[in-house]
């Protein structure tokens, strides 16, 4: 579903990203973990075309989003690059909710303005969103009127409203507190259990033991360890990701 060649990211003399290469399968849902600033986040944007690779190869379902040819960062015209990254869907560390439409509304605007779809099918869908994510009685609801669990599972909707190929999850419980967290993180492990391809920046290590598939540990913009959840957090034998771990041991 996803490849992931050799990208690097570089923001002026500082690299983000140091060749970085992953795969993600299709329905597997795969953690991305470590310190902060190790270059999580960049990579998400990157796969989402927010930010421009300095080098290297994106494929997403099939369809080449970068590549380097002869040295040169190489990206497909605009019209077919909006294409290919409809077919990712992104959640972020704050919800982005527009303050000035329901939940209805912020889950409806993309298929409509930008999918061009019917507007009943539109409305049917966000209302089958909003069961799973378990907020039917909040369509009319605006965000002010909603916790940030509750905005965030919004935002979840949203996403899956343009029904993407993967969903990249940026650390979508970073804003919120324990309880909220749990809201959110529950959802997440149910879209994990439909099979749905996910790749999720996070810190909350119970749920990347949980939920994901497979655990990728960045290190200063680099992948350093990988694995299944079992293995990783069983079986650890870097001492660096055992101290990073034992940060999170209750």
């Amino acid at each position: 579903m996803l490849t992931v060649e050799n990208v690097t990211k570089r923001f002026g003399g500082f690299e983000a990203l140091k060749g970085v290469s992953l795969t993600v399968e299709r329905g597997e849902a795969v953690a991305i973990i470590g310190s902060s600033g190790s270059g999580k986040s960049t990579l998400l944007r990157c796969i989402n075309d927010l930010e421009r690779v300095s080098s290297g190869r994106i494929v997403i379902d099939g369809d080449t989003l970068v590549e380097t040819v002869d040295g040169a960062v190489k990206y497909p015209p605009e019209k077919e690059l909006r294409r290919i990254c409809m077919k990712t869907g992104m959640v972020f560390q704050q919800f982005n909710l527009f303050p000035h439409l329901t939940c209805l509304e912020n889950i409806t605007i993309a298929p409509l303005q930008i999918l061009k779809q019917n507007r009943a099918d539109a409305i049917a869908n966000a209302d089958r969103l909003l069961r799973l994510v378990g907020l039917e009685n909040k369509a009319d609801s605006y965000p002010a009127m909603l916790s940030g669990g509750q905005q965030q599972r919004v935002a979840i909707a949203r996403a899956l409203a343009i029904d993407p190929q993967i969903m990249l999850f940026d650390e979508p419980t970073s804003a919120l507190d324990p309880e909220l967290t749990a809201e959110v993180t529950s959802v997440i492990a149910k879209l994990a259990q439909q099979d749905i391809t996910m790749l999720i920046v996070t810190h909350e290590m119970e749920f990347a033991r949980t939920v994901a598939d497979r655990i990728l540990f960045f290190e200063d913009g680099e992948i350093i360890a990988g694995g299944s959840a079992a293995e990783f957090f069983e079986s650890q034998q870097n001492d660096r990701i055992k101290r990073f771990l034992s940060g999170f041991q209750k």
